[in-house]
């Protein structure tokens, strides 16, 4: 397939990752997963769309008329082998859907779901609603009443772990005249994301072992700690080197730089910016997918490794009497543009941080609660 003259396209084809849903009133609407967006379509460029196929390219001069299917591809319908830097980006994208092959419903979720330049409302900046329609919530316990119930032993193990596990909890506010050591920063990085261990399976496929569970054992994440307060390390954006259990810089920051852009990527959450290291949890999916392809399940998969992750950070950071914390409530595209990552081949998934505790009005206190006895008589 050549170029026009001008550079222009000559072939297009539709997207395999396109839907539509009809509109309460109004016109069929289509739902372009390369750019997260609708867009209503007139008759015309419906018919158009279930004109052009999806399987092989058709020539740009026979598929429609010009400025019906040059809407349709800015808008992420239809490919073009156009050059205009949008058509080769949607181009791109598209390809990276295709290679290894993502779930169409998969793909859909993770382009609806991830925000750009939100601002988040934080419990406690508004009251909670008690209108009829919400209120009250569901109750907090959830009981099979009309069973038979056998109660289980209050067991209260003496080992370290489980004492880990009642001091685990959130933490959301950090002391901004403390640092954390590059001993401790060294701790977490390598026993939450780093390697335990190797197994060659077959050549060029060898698989490891970290702390967490991965589906697959393919471990897609990788890690981009956002660090302002760490003893001998510059304040930037890093990328944890897994294989070399090693920094490397992507930008270098002003410590108050750095506060803006933890502000800019917690969606306006202000308890979270004095965080000594903000972990950005990102996943290349062709590590899950290349495997599972197109499978329903593969992109589950990935969200499910990004919580045991987030879990073994708060159980090492217990362990180093570091407070921790962890949220989806996030501008992920925000952070992909920051960390110059290609839509479909890596994105943001989780952001987690860590840092010196400090008292904050919004860490609740709870009171220690054990399941009643049944009475003996």
């Amino acid at each position: 397939m050549g170029q026009g003259r001008d550079g222009g396209p000559t072939h297009v084809r539709r997207t395999r990752y396109l839907f539509f849903r009809a509109a309460d009133d109004g016109p069929v609407i289509g739902v372009s997963v390369l750019l997260g967006e609708e867009v209503p379509l007139d008759n015309e460029e419906l018919e158009l769309l279930r004109a052009i196929p999806a399987d092989h390219w058709v020539a740009f001069d026979v598929a429609g008329s010009a400025p019906t299917v040059s809407f349709l591809a800015k808008h992420g319908l239809i490919i073009t082998n156009g050059e205009e830097p949008l058509l080769r980006e949607l181009r791109r994208r598209d390809e990276l859907l295709m290679s290894p092959a993502w779930n169409r419903y998969a793909a859909l979720f993770h382009a609806f779901t991830r925000w750009s330049d939100v601002e988040a409302v934080v419990a406690g900046q508004r009251p909670i609603p008690t209108t009829p329609d919400r209120w009250p919530p569901p109750p907090h316990f959830h009981n099979l009443n009309d069973r038979r119930r056998t109660e289980l032993l209050l067991t209260e193990p003496a080992r370290p772990l489980y004492e880990l596990l009642r001091r685990r909890k959130s933490t959301r506010g950090f002391d901004t005249e403390a640092l954390v050591t590059l001993e401790e920063l060294s701790i977490v990085l390598r026993f939450v994301w780093g390697c335990q261990g190797t197994l060659r399976i077959r050549d060029e496929l060898t698989i490891l072992k970290k702390t967490s569970p991965s589906g697959g054992s393919q471990h897609p994440g990788e890690v981009y700690p956002l660090i302002q307060g760490v003893e001998g390390v510059a304040p930037g954006i890093y990328h944890y080197s897994v294989e070399h259990h090693a920094l490397e810089l992507i930008e270098q920051l002003e410590r108050n730089d750095a506060q803006e852009l933890i502000r800019e990527f917690s969606a306006g959450q202000e308890h979270f910016v004095a965080a000594h290291v903000v972990f950005l949890m990102t996943a290349r999916y062709a590590r899950n997918f290349w495997k599972y392809r197109a499978h329903a399940k593969a992109y589950r998969a990935v969200l499910l490794d990004a919580a045991h992750l987030s879990q073994t950070l708060f159980l090492v950071c217990a362990d180093l009497e570091l407070g921790a914390f962890v949220a989806g409530a996030i501008n992920e595209q925000n952070i992909d543009r920051r960390l110059g990552l290609q839509a479909f081949a890596e994105g943001t998934v989780l952001m987690t941080g860590c840092g010196r505790s400090a008292y904050s009005p919004r860490e609740p206190s709870y009171v220690p609660y054990l399941p009643p006895r049944t009475e003996m008589t």
